[in-house]
């Protein structure tokens, strides 16, 4: 099932679908978040923004509004 990256929860581990909005998705994926990349949610701030992901072992910190155009996979909750 799809969901937003934005709607994930801590220790979930994810499946990248898909990037929407060509500026973001640029910027994203520069900074190594890629389609079909397997990752987990490291941590959501106390009132859900930013969201960690592990990205290989370096830790990505985003806002909820870029996480808002990635398109994820739940692997495993």
């Amino acid at each position: 099932m799809d969901v937003r990256l934005s709607d994930c929860k801590i220790g979930e581990e994810i499946e990248i679908s898909k990037i929407e909005d060509g500026a973001i998705a640029t910027k994203l994926i520069e900074m190594g978040l890629t389609e079909k990349l397997i990752t987990q949610i490291v941590l959501v701030a106390p009132l859900g923004d930013p969201i960690a992901i592990d990205i290989n072992g370096f830790i990505l910190s985003i806002r909820k509004s870029e996480a808002y155009h990635v398109i994820v996979k739940k692997i495993k909750s």
